[in-house]
């Protein structure tokens, strides 16, 4: 089970994702997703830190993904 404090939800293709925008160790921000049986965890580059994250934007890295 994910711990789905801080973090948003969406359902893709009938399963539940949970995403949150956090700095990696380079101090880049990158979008996490995790699904809720945490067998798929992603990291995707934010690229414009200007405009909001938002569900389309976590779609298009699950479809690049193919998940």
């Amino acid at each position: 089970m994910v711990r789905k404090k801080n973090k948003r939800s969406l359902e893709y293709q009938g399963k539940r994702y949970f995403w949150y925008v956090k700095k990696n160790s380079s101090g880049i921000p990158r979008i996490h997703i995790v699904s809720e049986d945490k067998k798929v965890c992603l990291e995707c580059p934010l690229f414009d830190t200007e405009l909001p994250v938002t569900p389309k934007e976590i779609k298009k890295c699950l479809e690049k993904q193919k998940v």
